[in-house]
């Protein structure tokens, strides 16, 4: 061989080298730069159910949100109204407690009406079952025959009008009878809520002391009550 051709053969051998070494090389890069991309678009694939996963709780979380808001905004309209029915409760309680109120119960010395609360208010029609509004009327003199009149002796007083009783003769054989229970209700009720059993005195008057005429529905009413007094 000589060494023109020899220096050819030369030449080509580096460059199929140089060509086969930066091709390897190019490659690795390639090989490296696809390994990336594939973790980067991995870890995008994740943020994005993430995110999606996010936003859906959120939605779930606005929902209790709104769902909560509108029972607290119920809440309060109830505890509103509760509030207006135990101030005007709380405001006729106080403005009877330190002597007798013209209601014929107050019959014997040292004997002065607390309430007196018509029995529309206490019950329904005929019944001898206590309502809600007639609790919390009953339930605003807790705290005078707690603190003011604790140890005295308390005297629940039934009244009816003259009306006979007619649909629920079934119940009560007479106003008697009908007045006796409703004032037994009320003497339960207290009870129930701490008043020592042993200082209430629970008393029937029926039909017998009206404090109104029985003549008009207005008179009736008045004389359909219980009435709660202490004796000093």
């Amino acid at each position: 061989m000589n060494s023109r051709k020899f220096t050819a053969a030369l030449v080509l051998f580096t460059a199929l080298a140089l060509t086969t070494v930066g091709c390897t090389d190019w490659k690795q890069e390639y090989d490296e730069l696809q390994g990336q991309y594939a973790e980067l678009n991995a870890e995008h694939n994740a943020l994005l159910q993430n995110t999606q996963g996010m936003r859906t709780d959120l939605s779930r979380c606005e929902a209790q949100r709104n769902q909560l808001q509108n029972q607290l905004n119920s809440v309060r309209g109830d505890l509103t109204d509760a509030r207006r029915e135990r101030d005007k409760w709380k405001e006729i309680a106080q403005g009877m407690p330190d002597g007798p109120t013209g209601d014929s119960t107050t019959r014997v010395p040292g004997e002065v009406t607390v309430i007196t609360l018509e029995s529309d208010v206490l019950f329904g029609a005929g019944s001898a079952k206590l309502t809600a509004a007639g609790q919390r009327a009953i339930g605003s003199v807790l705290p005078q025959l707690r603190g003011k009149y604790a140890g005295m002796t308390v005297r629940i007083y039934g009244h009816t009008d003259s009306d006979p009783i007619v649909k629920t003769k079934k119940l009560w054989q007479d106003n008697l009878d009908l007045s006796a229970n409703r004032a037994m209700a009320v003497t339960r009720y207290l009870r129930e809520r701490g008043i020592d059993g042993a200082r209430i005195e629970t008393i029937a008057m029926g039909q017998t002391q009206p404090v109104a005429s029985n003549k008009t529905k207005t008179g009736k009413a008045k004389n359909r009550r219980v009435t709660i007094g202490v004796v000093r």
